[in-house]
């Protein structure tokens, strides 16, 4: 915290005040204007008070030119230990407060406990004090801290000379409105702060607000206009909105390239510049606490299990990217889209299933499929990734927590049946038993990827779908990684690079998994694909009875799934001719494809 205890005995060390800043406080972290070193330490609280008028309007126009002159005269902060002091300013908080001034956006990276938010709501206050018509919201992640950053302004306006207290309108824990400049300070968690025209938009530690993307969509258009955006926090992993803003502002494009980055380092701090206190605080916080909070460092000891550099790559190049084709918006997890509120949402979420390219004729497709019970909220998804087996070319994701397992089925048949008749890798555990037995026996899909229990792909043993364990797991992950690090596939989906951004190695458990608050569906279907591209099993077809088949696709669900897969589709993609209903009675390799795609080498192969 910016304090520094005053030598009731400087007169008797040094001649002039002059003297007195250049003795006591080292150049390396204080720098005084000439009107600082004009302040007397030890001048009477009575005797401030007493000032004539002449002498307060001067004072008051020195405060309203010099934000460090007028902390450092006559803004106090309560230290837990040396209780009230003045507040005289580092030269970092000082630098800081210069960028406020210069940027509209700034986005400040900082160690812990460097008291960037006192200074950053004193100097909040002193705007308030000092100019006109301004509007200060200071957002914190929950209402204990927003209540924390007003009690400072409060601590700050009690201890002010009577003459300087302003005419308030309001002063209560959240809100300060000041009569004689008709400034207003606000102080809440962003739930509370909708609607409201904004000066400065101050967010603090914003990258612990929960859903903060969210929250800034809603926000930016108080700003839009010309006001200016604040951004402070120590840093919290990858896998969150400031970080994307960070990264953005240092790349200069993409998301956040209007930011402008402050960097601050602990050794900036005098108390923090020191061997000992290095030691103490490594070994109090641990090392990833250390790497984290103290050294700035957003992988936390090198935990992201995808290197920051590729998944910044990855943002970057998918932001750009929209799919041709979105498709089943009722099984959208955002209800904004299943209240067909389309309009409010950024692309990417208008549907469950994205398309990016097209099947292309005579080419083989794999899909990696982990399934999940549809219990929507903030459980797992079922999702499936549609790779081109020759370019690893991401083409096509399902992603929804809402979808039941039995519509999950229907989709991911007829969408495997649309590309190619796509060899399908189903997790086998738990929902994925499921979707297996209705792919199997109700649907008819013949082209499921088969294996051992034990996942061995020469094993002639075998069953469909794939068990993932504690064995394997890491096997499914490496593939993902290496072709990530090779930049030997084409990534297309937002949904998959924010999944990755929350994908850690917990050194705690010795696994790779997501972070709370962040799911592995995506991740976990496209290793499955991937693991199988290289060895794939082609089992033979699985039989079927007539009559099966029929009631399977008389189902009306099946009807509404030939409906959204037909909006918009190519020419050559005619879905009636794939009305299994029609051909129930026929030999699977006459089921037609479309009139463009009729590879028969390709069909032959996967035994239609």
């Amino acid at each position: 915290m910016p304090f520094h205890d005053v030598d009731p005995e400087w007169e008797k060390k040094y001649k002039t005040l002059e003297d007195h800043y250049d003795g006591e406080y080292d150049p390396k972290y204080f720098a005084f204007n000439k009107y600082e070193k004009l302040i007397d330490p030890m001048e009477p609280f009575e005797d401030i008070e007493e000032y004539d008028p002449v002498t307060i309007h001067k004072e008051m126009l020195k405060c309203a030119m010099s934000f460090t002159y007028w902390c450092h005269k006559y803004v106090k902060i309560a230290h837990p230990r040396r209780g009230l002091l003045p507040f005289i300013l580092y030269k970092y908080q000082k630098r800081v407060i210069l960028e406020y001034e210069k940027k509209r956006f700034c986005i400040l990276s900082k160690f812990r406990q460097g008291g960037l938010t006192t200074v950053t709501a004193i100097w909040a206050l002193w705007r308030c004090l000092f100019k006109l018509d301004e509007t200060i919201m200071v957002l914190s992640k929950s209402d204990r801290e927003a209540i924390a950053a007003g009690e400072i302004v409060k601590r700050a306006l009690i201890e002010l000379p009577e003459w300087m207290k302003p005419d308030m309108e309001k002063n209560n824990d959240h809100q300060k409105l000041f009569a004689d400049t008709g400034s207003k300070l606000f102080f809440y968690t962003p739930e509370a702060a909708r609607g409201r025209s904004i000066t400065y938009l101050i967010l603090d530690e914003a990258a612990f607000i929960p859903q903060m993307e969210k929250h800034w969509k809603a926000m930016f258009p108080t700003i839009s206009t010309g006001g200016h955006c604040i951004t402070i926090s120590t840093v919290n992993g990858i896998g969150n909105w400031y970080y994307d803003i960070f990264m953005g502002a240092k790349r200069g494009r993409g998301f956040g390239k209007d930011f402008h980055i402050i960097e601050l380092d602990y050794w900036e701090h005098p108390d923090y510049d020191d061997e000992d206190w290095v030691k103490q605080t490594r070994a109090q916080l641990g090392e990833k606490g250390w790497l984290q909070e103290v050294m700035r460092d957003f992988l936390g000891a090198g935990e992201s299990y995808i290197d920051p550099e590729i998944i910044n790559d990855l943002d970057l190049v998918t932001r750009e990217i929209e799919p041709i084709r979105k498709l089943f918006p009722e099984y959208n997890n955002h209800h904004e889209a299943r209240d067909q509120k389309l309009e409010e949402l950024d692309s990417w979420v208008k549907g469950a299933l994205e398309i990016w390219r097209e099947p292309i004729d005579g080419r083989e497709y794999i899909i990696g499929v982990d399934c999940a019970e549809g219990m929507g909220d903030e459980n797992d998804n079922s999702c499936f990734e549609v790779i081109d087996a020759v370019t690893c070319e991401q083409v096509a994701e399902f992603y929804s927590n809402i979808v039941p397992p039995h519509n999950f089925s229907q989709i991911l048949s007829m969408v495997g049946r649309t590309y190619n008749g796509a060899l399908i890798v189903v997790e086998s555990q738990n929902a994925g038993l499921t979707v297996l037995e209705k792919l199997i026996h109700d649907l008819a899909y013949d082209n499921l990827f088969e294996c051992s229990q034990g996942a061995s792909l020469k094993s002639k043993n075998t069953q469909p779908g794939i068990k993932t364990t504690r064995a394997n797991r890491p096997k499914f992950l490496e593939t993902m990684q290496t072709r990530l690090i090779a930049h030997s596939m084409a990534i297309r989906s937002r949904r998959f690079v924010k999944e990755l951004k929350g994908f850690i190695f917990n050194a705690q458990t010795k696994r790779a998994e997501a972070s709370k608050g962040f799911h592995d569906d995506a991740i976990m279907a496209m290793c499955l694909a991937l693991y199988v591209r290289g060895a794939s099993n082609r089992n033979v077809p699985i039989g079927y009875e007539d009559e099966d088949m029929t009631e399977a696709f008389k189902a009306e669900i099946y009807e509404e799934i030939k409906r959204e897969l037909s909006k918009d589709a190519p020419s050559y993609i005619n879905i009636d001719d794939m009305d299994l209903l029609e051909d129930a009675n026929k030999d699977m390799s006459s089921i037609s494809y479309g009139n463009k795609r009729k590879n028969n080498a390709i069909l032959k192969e996967f035994g239609w």
